[in-house]
């Protein structure tokens, strides 16, 4: 325990340091406080360069959670994956886990602590930017009638642990952050393709970023989401257990 307390101060110094946290924190924020603003603006902006275009509707509410969960679960989340991709790779260069290792730290703790403070920092981010989204978007609209808003955020931000989880994985399987990075990207494809079948569709963990603004409409329900939650759960704790499991057996 007290390898894995130490590591995790080390990891927390480390972010600072190369600017990592506040990288990824400027770009969560930047989102929270543009969506609302890109989503009730860019309709008078573009009406006003083209002069024969008329506005077809007027912006609503849910333009601007639209717009922040598009970027977030696009940008956003591609943002965190490329910051943390070289969370082991830097290590292996330097062969500090070797020295580290055999002064005593567990393997063990090394992925639990570089888990934490990613997760840590992931979720600083992402609650700093939806209450952003949320304070600017409730300025830009004083009347609005969207259900079960911080449902919505609640999940989507679950899938920040199974990015994180798979990207762990492959920091461990591979030395190179291009190629840790490249198998998150493919892991993400397989279990999004394999969500299309119809036995295990409703179990898709990334229904958690297509339909959870379909929660602020009313158009589905939170019982929706309840099975998709879970197997993200269930496959980011099957993803960490597997990549500590490959690290204990990994020669450093």
């Amino acid at each position: 325990m007290n390898g894995y307390i130490a590591f995790v101060k080390k990891e927390f110094t480390e972010n600072m340091k190369n600017y990592r946290f506040f990288i990824l924190f400027a770009v969560f924020l930047i989102f929270g406080i543009m969506s609302a603003f890109l989503a009730k603006f860019t309709p008078e902006i573009l009406s006003a360069l083209a002069a024969d275009m008329e506005m077809t509707s007027e912006p609503v509410a849910l333009d601007a959670w639209k717009q922040f969960y598009k970027n977030i679960s696009g940008v956003g989340f591609s943002a965190f994956i490329i910051l943390y991709g070289s969370c082991l790779s830097g290590e292996y260069s330097k062969g500090t886990l070797v020295l580290m290792v055999t002064k005593g730290l567990s393997r063990k703790a090394v992925i639990l602590a570089k888990y934490t403070v990613a997760a840590v920092l992931m979720t600083v981010c992402y609650w700093v930017s939806f209450t952003a989204a949320y304070g600017y978007t409730a300025f830009l609209w004083h009347d609005t009638d969207l259900f079960h808003v911080a449902l919505a955020a609640f999940v989507l931000w679950l899938i920040g642990f199974l990015y994180l989880s798979i990207l762990m994985l492959g920091c461990v399987i591979f030395k190179q952050t291009f190629t840790s990075i490249l198998f998150t990207g493919g892991i993400v494809a397989v279990i999004s393709l394999l969500g299309i079948i119809e036995p295990i569709a409703k179990l898709n963990p990334f229904i958690l970023t297509s339909k959870n603004v379909d929660l602020l409409s009313g158009e589905v329900v939170p019982s929706d989401f309840i099975m998709p939650a879970l197997f993200s759960i269930a496959v980011s704790i099957l993803g960490l257990l597997i990549a500590i499991k490959l690290f204990n057996k990994k020669q450093l």
